[in-house]
Parts: structure tokens; C-alpha cells; sequence
């Protein structure tokens, strides 16, 4: 029964001390469409030029890595299954999936562009009015770093409830 206590003080220990639950961390929301998404602040700043109405981007202060949440107005009344293929054949950057799962409202698109990973969350809020977006993407040689930030992020993005 000791080695259960101290097996188990030793993965809580290694999990809660991790980059990911160290940092600081900072949650917005958006007043347009109020979507809330939460920012590592020790490890990404806003971008400069990127921040338009309802789109919020960040980069990492080396640079490598980049954050971006959104929304918008579904204006061509696609659902999240016909956007996903719109995006695959409309968009490149697709080629190497290895991650994509989906539900009736939302999709998740990730996998490598040259170097890089990414994570694209795509979630669709006020019955399929609005289309709430998160993604990220960093260095594969970082991915131990980012990886955990990229969950903790996924986890608290949240589409606005008000339509």
C-alpha cells in the first residue's frame, strides 16, 4: 500500500509541477461573440498586426510559435462536417493528418507542416450560426513543451453562449 501512495505522490508531483501548470496564465473573453480562451502570458505575447474584430492572435516571445482564437458568422450555413471538408479542400496544409476527431458541433484538425505541429479546434455555437476557432501551432523539436499548453488551452476554450 506505500508504493501505491508513493508511486501516486510521485506522477502528481511530476504533473503539477510541469511547464504547463507553472505558468501564468490569463483568461479573455470576446465581446463580439463571447467565446472565453485562456493564453500561457510567460510564453506568448499578442502579435502585432494580427488582432482583428473577434480574432485574437499571439506568438511565442522566441517567435516559434504562434495562438490565434476567432469567431465569426456562418454566413454560408455550413456545418461543421461541410466546413471541415471545405477547409481540407480549399486550404493548404492538410496533407499530414494524424489527429481528427469530431462531434456533432465541433472538429479537430492536427498534424505536421514541415517542422511544425498543429492543433486547429473548430467549434460551432448558436445552432450553427457562429464558428469559434483555436489553433496553434509550434516546433515539433518543442512539442514537450507545448504539447501540455495545448490541452490546458483546448480544455478551456469555450464558444459564447449568447447568440
Amino acid at each position: 500500500m506505500a508504493y501505491f501512495y508513493n508511486a501516486f505522490f510521485v506522477i502528481a508531483l511530476a504533473f503539477f509541477s510541469s511547464d504547463a501548470h507553472s505558468e501564468d496564465w490569463v483568461q479573455s473573453s470576446d465581446q463580439g461573440f463571447g467565446f472565453t480562451y485562456l493564453v500561457p502570458a510567460d510564453t506568448f505575447v499578442p502579435a502585432a498586426g494580427e488582432n482583428k474584430p473577434s480574432m485574437y492572435g499571439f506568438k511565442s516571445r522566441d517567435g516559434d510559435a504562434k495562438l490565434m482564437f476567432s469567431a465569426w458568422n456562418n454566413k454560408e450555413g455550413r456545418s461543421p462536417d461541410g466546413f471541415k471538408r471545405w477547409l481540407l479542400a480549399n486550404t493548404e496544409g492538410y496533407d499530414e493528418l494524424t489527429y481528427r476527431p469530431r462531434g456533432r458541433s465541433w472538429f479537430v484538425l492536427s498534424g505536421y507542416r514541415n517542422d511544425n505541429i498543429y492543433y486547429e479546434k473548430v467549434m460551432f455555437s448558436c445552432g450553427g450560426d457562429v464558428v469559434n476557432v483555436f489553433a496553434m501551432s509550434y516546433p515539433e523539436r518543442q512539442r514537450h513543451r507545448y504539447d501540455q499548453m495545448v490541452e490546458r488551452i483546448e480544455d478551456h476554450f469555450r464558444p459564447g453562449k449568447g447568440c
